[in-house]
């Protein structure tokens, strides 16, 4: 049975779509138990950050369950095609796709506006494009609505320039915010380990992983491969697509864990900035990193390390037979 151009591509996407939809569908699930963990107290980042999660599993759940259907009805095509990209379908999970990334833009804005202990400046760059690509998503919708199936080919009408400016200012807002979170958190690092009060520290892979958890630096990767597979016109981008919504679902939702649990960076939370480094040693050790403001002067203060270290030893090590516990305060 022949082919349409990018049916294989889109049959391969829809797979892998669903795959990776299975892996964000646990994590989606682990949030809520989350959410429902941490309902009381609720403060506006709670109520954000549940807000963001359940429009995100909407918009991924609704472009998942319909481009399965429409690979099932394919296959009952003679010529095995998708249809129309303006169909009603068609619109309806590409639309989930458009509205979803700015989503997730405005949300790694806010991660770079927290880690970075609410400055404005920092964010402001990073808001403009994230604008900008809002608007781009009313636009690539309105070409797509709009398109001539008579016009020129694929590579050359206008949904595609508009989705090109489309994913470029999402990347471009990514990149920077993943640039700015990484760096953050690298500073974060050094100034504990400049403090002396442990020799302990995270070991490289246990960093790495912190950075690309935190900083959504897969989702960036991924914007990259949609753009250099559409800039040599090829149909691979098909899967990148269908990958991308679920995709992001997945990595932010694990963004979105961290902060519930308390592990992320800058939050405000009984561990404002903490993190498990993942060493095993006889004692357990909870580092907090935060920064004092100047309620006056408005001013921030230098970065506090608080080290709390419980030991256990047997009674018969105890003049008081039973449980020794020891705390500093550095």
């Amino acid at each position: 049975m022949p082919f349409a151009a990018g049916t294989k591509e889109s049959f391969l996407g829809a797979f892998l779509e669903n795959i990776i939809y299975g892996l964000y569908l646990s994590a989606f699930i682990e949030c809520c138990t989350l959410f429902w963990r941490r309902r009381k107290p609720q403060n506006g980042n709670q109520f954000y950050l549940m807000f963001t999660a359940g429009l995100m599993f909407l918009l991924i759940t609704i472009r998942c369950i319909i481009d399965t259907y429409r690979c099932v009805v394919t296959f009952n095509t003679v010529d095995a095609d998708f249809g129309l990209p303006n169909s009603t379908l068609g619109l309806v999970t590409n639309a989930c796709w458009f509205y979803l990334t700015p989503l997730a833009d405005f949300f790694i804005i806010f991660r770079t506006y927290v880690v970075w202990n609410g400055s404005w400046p920092i964010i402001v760059l990073p808001l403009i494009l994230g604008l900008a690509n809002l608007g781009s998503s009313f636009w690539v919708t309105v070409a797509l609505v709009q398109l001539n199936t008579d016009g020129p080919e694929i590579w050359g009408n206008i949904v595609w320039k508009s989705l090109n400016t489309f994913l470029s200012l999402s990347l471009a807002t990514n990149v920077i915010c993943t640039a700015l979170i990484s760096f953050r958190i690298l500073q974060i690092h050094r100034r504990v380990t400049a403090t002396g009060v442990t020799s302990v520290g995270p070991r490289f892979g246990i960093k790495l992983v912190s950075i690309i958890v935190e900083s959504a630096a897969m989702y960036t990767l991924l914007l990259v491969g949609i753009l250099i597979s559409n800039s040599v016109e090829s149909f691979v981008n098909f899967v990148f697509f269908d990958c991308t919504p679920p995709t992001i679902g997945l990595v932010f939702s694990y963004i979105i864990i961290r902060v519930s649990r308390g592990t992320s960076y800058g939050d405000d939370t009984d561990v404002p900035s903490g993190m498990d480094f993942g060493h095993r040693t006889t004692a357990s050790e909870r580092f907090e990193l935060g920064h004092n403001h100047n309620v006056r002067s408005g001013s921030q203060g230098e970065v506090q390390v608080r080290l709390e270290r419980e030991v256990h030893e047997d009674s018969e090590d105890c003049d008081s037979g039973g449980k020794y516990s020891g705390k500093s305060a550095v």
